[in-house]
């Protein structure tokens, strides 16, 4: 009987007794199994996989293949010479984007020597990044032809308009573009990591409304909900006041310009090279904002000085850590400030929820 588990959360374990290469030139051999999956998860996903189609890979430390191909089919026996190796097992081959094709696996490096049988546990989780889309009346009033691109350096993937299903991704950065013939144009940029399920709604709004944002964990893996906003940049945004704000893509071609710009909160501490995302702060005195409330990488981000009293009181966050995560519109020069693009001298902000 095949056995089957749950891929949110299983315990896979490899046991490889090791000999070692005795006097007579006898090599050692991985035995490999798979346990029952465990017993008291919280949840569970509704699906289960069978452990035989699994692909599983035993590679030396030298790059040779011991062994590539389904789980179910390896040989009985498997023949190394004591040494170190890497032992692999995914769910699917996974190389570019693709509709409806999360992978699962794990990887681990062990060693076979001196004798000692090696016991190796595999947290099979999901190792891409899942992307759905829905668009709002407003979004497809404002684009009533064409269709969406999500493209990254390894492929492309194409969304209509009617499109349901759920994309997948490496992890790092995505590229959502709006497509109308031969033409493209870039929406914004999300970053991805393993194990997150991003749910997007797209929006296309007046200048002065706020996007929505909440996040919910489960046990399968991060599902991120966001409502991102599309249309300033697109609706005449000149910087001249808040409701025709900058975004912070197009601020940085403003720069020793004083002008209204808009992001969100999404961390402090700044350094020449780093940000904070996360609370308790410490310093006062400056804030990160970006194109979206997700955005964790310090490239992406827009620095902003709080050297105005009235201002560091009101949007710190060391004594406001509840902004992180808000809309904000500040008025202030566009200049370099700790190695980013960003504002100085901020006279004047619009904090939204």
């Amino acid at each position: 009987m095949k056995k089957r588990f749950v891929v949110a959360a299983v315990t896979a374990s490899v046991i490889l007794a090791s000999c070692g290469i005795d006097q007579a030139g006898n090599e050692s051999k991985l035995i490999l199994r798979f346990t029952e999956p465990l017993s008291n998860l919280p949840t569970r996903a509704t699906g289960g996989t069978d452990t035989n189609s699994f692909i599983l890979s035993v590679t030396g430390i030298g790059g040779e293949t011991i062994y590539k191909g389904a789980y179910g089919s390896r040989p009985r026996d498997l023949s190394v010479k004591a040494g170190t190796y890497e032992i692999s097992v995914v769910s699917q081959e996974f190389s570019a984007p693709a509709f409806e094709q999360p992978q699962y696996g794990d990887s681990q490096i062990v060693v076979a020597a001196n004798g000692e049988p090696v016991q190796v546990s595999f947290l099979c989780k999901m190792v891409n990044a899942g992307i759905k889309i829905t668009l709002t009346d407003a979004f497809k009033a404002k684009y009533p032809a064409g269709s969406l691109l999500l493209r990254q350096d390894n492929g492309s993937l194409a969304y209509t308009y009617n499109e349901s299903r759920t994309g997948y991704f490496a992890s790092g950065e995505v590229g959502f573009y709006y497509v109308n013939g031969g033409n493209q144009s870039v929406l914004f940029n999300r970053q991805v990591s393993p194990g997150e399920r991003h749910v997007l709604t797209l929006n296309a709004s007046s200048d002065d409304s706020p996007s929505g944002f909440s996040i919910k964990v489960d046990t399968t893996a991060y599902a991120i909900v966001e409502t991102v906003t599309i249309g300033q940049e697109y609706s005449g945004a000149d910087g001249s006041s808040a409701k025709k704000a900058l975004s912070v893509s197009q601020a940085a071609s403003h720069m020793g310009d004083t002008v209204w710009v808009w992001g969100y909160i999404v961390g402090g501490d700044l350094s020449s090279s780093s940000a904070k995302f996360a609370a308790p702060f410490e310093k006062s005195s400056n804030l990160a904002i970006a194109a979206t409330a997700s955005e964790r990488t310090f490239a992406n981000c827009f620095s902003v000085e709080l050297s105005k009293a009235a201002i560091k009181s009101a949007l710190n966050l060391v004594d406001n850590p509840g902004h992180l995560g808000k809309r904000v519109c500040l008025k202030g020069k566009v200049s370099t400030y700790f190695g980013l693009t960003g504002l100085k001298s901020v006279s004047d902000y619009e904090l939204g929820d």
